[in-house]
């Protein structure tokens, strides 16, 4: 039974609708779109305009008259349950650092929408905050990917990438700075991303990822790693870190770094849970069978190949979705088809596919 001195308070991100023909009332929440429908009676509905976090649920019993008492606690009780009503202060009230939460704000009100509980918001948002992310390549893919991390509240980074930035790097790359021209990437982005979060643990390592990389000199501390080095190629560099990350236990997001970075969308690797990069590979092995590419005319094509920054922002955009999926539901994420994705421009279509984990697979194999 509800505390009858719970104040409910009606929040700013949810409209009320309601419908006279069929007596229903509909809550909308205004971020996610999600509605809630509930068949209930007149008297019931016109005690909402009276949930302002001013009068107590005892209050709103006495407006009601000679209503039963137990269906209004119950009406209140089952919205609060819902996260439609809550306690006025509750995000004062909230245990986290003030300017970190006054910076998050909006993502704080999203994820109560998400999961309805101020704790599991509270529980995500400081699992965000204490979570060590490295990100290998701070390309068209990864310099941004990096931004929308901070923009989410992640606030211990590692930047690793060995190339420097160059002035064509301004048609894709996140806050390009012509001061930065010839720094390293790392170097250069930890610069910017000091200026987004003063706060931040950013640590930059000028290294190039192969087989000669001592990865538990720079992941040993790491929880999420994030692959966006595409040299010598995406698919090379995966195996190594999803080798790394399962004898590890670490999580390993490979970020749409596919086809030039056109949009396309990565996958979460979660130890024994999901597909890793070895079962990817041996998928492409088994569905490419046949196929033999023909020489090219062209030997250097490094510079050939078109991209817009709107499309590797999309990619980058789907890669921090997915990893805030993972920390907002797990079984949930788990339960949903892992594979990879490509957004097309011509229809505003994705064309995507689904792998399953490999049972014969020598690394994750079951």
């Amino acid at each position: 039974m509800i505390d009858l001195n719970f104040k409910p308070y009606l929040r700013d991100g949810v409209d009320v609708y309601i419908n006279d023909k069929d007596k229903t009332v509909v809550f909308v929440f205004l971020s996610t779109r999600e509605r809630i429908q509930l068949n209930v009676e007149d008297y019931l509905v016109k005690l909402l305009p009276h949930m302002d976090g001013v009068h107590t649920t005892y209050d709103l019993v006495n407006m009601a008259g000679e209503y039963n008492k137990s269906r209004i606690t119950k009406f209140i009780s089952y919205l609060k349950n819902k996260g439609i009503v809550v306690n006025a202060d509750w995000f004062e009230k909230l245990e986290l650092d003030g300017n970190y939460k006054a910076r998050l704000e909006k993502q704080i009100f999203f994820l109560l929408d998400m999961t309805s509980s101020i704790e599991k918001t509270l529980h995500i948002q400081k699992k965000i905050k204490n979570t060590t992310v490295a990100i290998f390549g701070l390309g068209a893919i990864g310099s941004w990917i990096l931004v929308e991390l901070l923009q989410m509240g992640f606030e211990k980074i590692k930047l690793l990438d060995y190339d420097q930035v160059e002035g064509s790097d301004i048609n894709r790359h996140a806050f390009f700075i012509t001061d930065n021209i010839g720094l390293n990437k790392a170097e250069a982005y930890k610069k910017i991303a000091k200026k987004i979060t003063p706060d931040a643990i950013i640590n930059s390592h000028d290294i190039q990822l192969n087989t000669e990389c001592d990865l538990d000199t720079y992941l040993n501390d790491v929880d999420l790693v994030i692959n966006c080095a595409d040299e010598p190629y995406i698919g090379y560099t995966s195996i190594n870190l999803s080798r790394y990350a399962l004898r590890k236990k670490k999580l390993l997001f490979v970020a749409g770094g596919f086809d030039a970075h056109l949009a396309s969308l990565g996958e979460m690797i979660v130890p024994f849970k999901t597909p890793c990069s070895d079962c990817y590979n041996n998928y492409f092995k088994e569905s490419l069978k046949g196929w033999k590419p023909i020489k090219h005319a062209v030997t250097d094509r490094d510079k050939g190949i078109g991209g817009l920054i709107s499309l590797s922002i999309f990619s980058s955009s789907n890669a921090a979705l997915s990893i805030l999926q993972y920390f907002v539901d797990l079984e949930r994420f788990l339960s949903s088809p892992s594979g990879r994705g490509e957004f097309k421009f011509n229809d505003y279509s994705i064309d995507s596919f689904t792998v399953k984990r490999d049972i014969n697979c020598e690394v994750c194999g079951v």
